[in-house]
């Protein structure tokens, strides 16, 4: 049955998004960034000490006493402290360091992971001060669960050295579920990511784009499967900077919107909901939440209604299907707190890891760039999505995880969406069975 423009109405849920949409005004580095980290800690900290009156942890940890500050660690008792991690790491830059950079002195090298096991350290840190995390627990899991920014519960006995041997680690969790107005209402969209658009040296990609384009029309499909797609979600990397950015060999700006405005407008012109969000690629700023694509960019395409222009990250619904979207700055950043070697086992159980930190960008601002927000944490979740979609990512996976709450479980779809200059790769998801698979384009 085809699907209608109710149906498949685009809502930006405004109380969950508009934290995340920062006047110019507000874009500046004339303030602390102490603010963010006490509000983070604030509002984590309530939901960690719920956690902890769980009945089951209560059996497991009863004795555990609670102590509010870290300086008061009593010797030689089982406590419980709830803090905000920060891993000393030799080979993590110093964002301070980069600001107040002579730009005459070339920048360093990037590197691929912070990690350094014979020199990192590993502490836990409120407003009081301070304490180093030490024990066999915290060796075995700190590559899947221990990053700058992430807010957690620990249960463990001061040695006499004055650190904290951990015994168990525990984290906020999700809250409950967004409230949508009804049930979800059929229909497929379309998850894409990275068409680093405008960029003549990869034509396998323009002719991959092209097919997806005829797809998306109804070309390439049955009128019947065709008209189930109802809307697209392109999380990030319309265009390579190298495109957009003057080199040296060429002084004059290049427009990659010139090629990506008119393969938009049409599947504007086609869909109900087209949602189009920056990435680390696009022309929108380095820092976190990136701003919306100004519509003078995308002339044509700019001027449906279908086209939504959102934040990254971002929240908004489909098909009464609650969407949490970032362009995967977060998750590249968080792999980079592992070893190379086992980055490419770590990518989908630390892409899920943000949902049970309840914060989808906790190494912001220690090594991800973000804006010194005042009395508040934009990246703190709110609410727990339906859909949770990482773009630009090297390859498709996805799993559902079930978050518990207080009236019962709720299923949550995890995405990675797969850079499609790369695999020729988009995602289908049914917003009814939030079942989710990837569709080849390849020439």
């Amino acid at each position: 049955m085809p699907t209608t423009r109710t149906e498949a109405a685009f809502d930006a849920l405004p109380a969950l998004s508009d934290a995340l949409h920062v006047p110019a005004s507000e874009r500046t580095y004339g303030r602390q960034f102490a603010q963010m980290y006490d509000y983070r800690l604030a509002v984590l900290r309530r939901r960690v000490l719920q956690q902890s009156e769980d009945p089951a942890f209560a059996a497991e940890h009863g004795q555990a006493q609670y102590i509010e500050r870290l300086l008061d660690i009593p010797p030689r008792t089982l406590c419980l402290v709830i803090g905000t991690f920060y891993c000393a790491m030799r080979h993590k830059p110093d964002v301070l360091q980069e600001i107040a950079r002579d730009l005459s002195l070339p920048a360093p090298l990037p590197v691929s992971s912070y990690v350094d096991s014979e020199h990192d350290e590993l502490f836990l840190e409120d407003q009081s001060g301070r304490v180093r995390l030490v024990g066999e627990l915290v060796e075995s899991s700190r590559t899947r669960q221990c990053v700058t920014g992430a807010v957690a519960g620990v249960v463990g006995v001061e040695t006499p050295e004055g650190d904290l041997e951990v015994r168990h680690v525990f984290f906020p969790g999700l809250p409950a579920p967004v409230a949508m107005p009804g049930a979800p209402t059929p229909g497929l969209v379309v998850l894409a990511s990275g068409f680093l658009a405008g960029d003549d040296a990869q034509p396998q990609s323009d002719m991959a784009m092209e097919l997806l384009l005829e797809w998306l029309t109804g070309e390439l499909a049955a009128p019947d499967a065709q008209a189930r797609i109802s809307s697209m979600v392109i999380a990030g990397n319309a265009v390579r900077r190298s495109t957009w950015a003057p080199t040296e060999r060429q002084q004059a700006l290049h427009n990659p919107f010139a090629a990506f405005d008119p393969w938009l407008d049409q599947v504007c012109a086609t869909l109900d909901a087209v949602v189009l969000q920056p990435g680390a690629q696009d022309p929108s700023g380095t820092a976190l939440p990136q701003q919306p694509f100004l519509a003078p960019l995308l002339p044509r395409a700019a001027r449906w209604p279908s086209l939504h222009r959102v934040t990254n990250p971002a929240w908004f619904a489909l098909h009464h299907r609650s969407f949490l979207c970032t362009g995967g700055q977060n998750l590249d950043d968080l792999l980079k707190y592992v070893p190379d070697a086992e980055q490419a086992a770590q990518r989908l159980p630390l892409a899920r890891a943000p949902l049970r930190w309840a914060h989808v960008a906790p190494t912001a601002p220690d090594t991800l760039w973000c804006y010194p927000f005042k009395a508040t944490d934009p990246f703190v979740l709110r609410a727990a999505p339906d859909v949770y979609v990482v773009g630009n990512q090297p390859a498709f996976a996805t799993e559902t995880l079930e978050v518990p709450h207080a009236h019962g479980t709720h299923t949550v779809r995890l995405v990675l969406v797969p850079e499609f200059a790369s695999t020729q790769q988009v995602v289908v998801l049914d917003a009814e069975t939030l079942e989710a698979r990837a569709v080849s384009f390849r020439p």
